[in-house]
């Protein structure tokens, strides 16, 4: 202003006493005197929501068709090498199954066998079904929902482990707590990235958990970081999000968590991004829409 200079629609956000997120374009102009000398400003806001929805639900259906190539292409993925070994198993198993003069012991082998091929492909078919039905919820209503709330139901549900593994919570949700979208998404994120920070935790280290919100270029940014075990990245980078994924044998587990969370942020609309150091922790920043 004081360079003479009109800032012309310079869109942001403004948080109303409500705590709702208002989109505005944004026009100031230097107010000048006789004496050429600047005075002061006017300043026009324009609240241009409606807009900013329209246009994020033009890029929502672009990003739509884009991410269901990336399904097609990952259920292709899922079903070449993740159905193929049972199915083979089962296929030679009741091959020889077929053999006459089967002994006993060997037959009580072979439908053990056929037992844990069966089990398998069982639970690859439902991990399947899992992906699916976070697809189908994408149309579920969409609520204004409270990041304290999520992390107070979260804190009564695993209360007993937060106080077993001595879980340390630093939380901060003073710039925006709140986000218009599915609520059972959300809970999973949050549900899915706390338990890993407790479950990958250093041994002998009481895990330190902070989360962070903030708004960013009209976005939610929400931090998540830990203490804990860390992922190296540098072998695993392209591989962190991946269905099956674990880079941890000691703990239990499928390696669907992460798939998961990345897969619901994305149906959200959103991006993940992980940072992380063996033995130094994890940091995960996720941007939301704040439509």
């Amino acid at each position: 202003i004081q360079e003479r200079k009109v800032i012309d629609r310079y869109e942001t956000v403004r948080i109303n006493k409500n705590g709702s997120i208002v989109h505005v374009s944004l026009t100031v102009s230097p107010i000048i005197n006789e004496f050429n000398q600047v005075i002061g400003a006017s300043k026009i806001m324009r609240d241009i929501s409606v807009q900013i929805a329209s246009d994020y639900e033009k890029a929502q259906i672009m990003n739509d068709l884009i991410q269901r190539n990336k399904d097609l292409e990952q259920f292709a993925y899922i079903v070449s090498h993740n159905l193929r070994a049972p199915v083979a198993n089962i296929i030679g198993i009741t091959n020889f199954m077929k053999m006459p003069d089967l002994e006993p012991a060997e037959q009580a082998s072979m439908v053990s066998s056929l037992n844990q091929s069966v089990s398998a492909l069982d639970g690859v078919i439902k991990d399947l079904s899992l992906i699916l039905q976070i697809r189908r919820e994408v149309n579920e209503q969409k609520t204004t929902i409270h990041f304290s709330a999520i992390m107070n139901e979260i804190q009564l549900a695993i209360d007993n482990l937060i106080k077993l593994e001595k879980v340390t919570f630093e939380i901060d949700f003073s710039a925006i707590d709140q986000i218009n979208s599915i609520k059972s998404y959300i809970y999973s994120i949050f549900y899915n990235l706390i338990s890993n920070s407790i479950k990958y935790r250093r041994p002998d280290v009481h895990p330190i958990i902070k989360i962070k919100s903030s708004i960013v270029d009209n976005q939610i940014l929400l931090v998540f970081s830990d203490n804990g075990l860390g992922i190296d990245l540098k072998k695993n980078k392209d591989t962190v999000f991946g269905l099956y994924k674990r880079f941890h044998s000691h703990t239990e587990g499928k390696g669907m968590g992460l798939f998961m969370v990345k897969t619901q942020i994305e149906t959200l609309g959103g991006k993940i991004h992980i940072a992380s150091e063996p033995n130094k922790g994890t940091q995960f920043k996720i941007e939301l829409p704040a439509v």
